[in-house]
């Protein structure tokens, strides 16, 4: 990860923890001593990079405090992003009306 750039560490840091559940999961599932001498170095070198990237991303954090700040001190204010409501309109009631009786006449 190029250290100039730490608004991409959060994007790499996932894209790092996913590798990590997967070797994870492939050891556990591993067969043959061999595999898991395989998945223990792809494993190491995950975790090297971990190490690497993690720094960066208190980084990234203070950058976009920072750019958020220069907004504000601009007048931007922009709501945060939400997922979009979606309106129902409820079904209008159904009118129910009485049923007409007739009267019998007494005789």
């Amino acid at each position: 990860m190029d250290p100039r750039h730490p608004e991409l560490a959060i994007s790499r840091m996932r894209e790092l923890m996913k590798q990590y559940d997967r070797v994870e999961k492939d050891m556990s599932r591993a067969t043959t001593s061999a595999q898991l001498a395989q998945l223990e170095r792809e494993g190491g070198l995950v975790v090297q990079e971990i190490c690497l990237v993690a720094p960066r991303i208190h980084e990234a954090m203070m950058q976009t405090s920072r750019q958020r700040r220069h907004d504000l001190s601009r007048g931007i204010v922009e709501e945060q992003e939400q997922a979009p409501t979606v309106f129902v309109e409820p079904k209008p009631k159904k009118r129910t009306t009485r049923k007409k009786t007739t009267k019998k006449a007494d005789k």
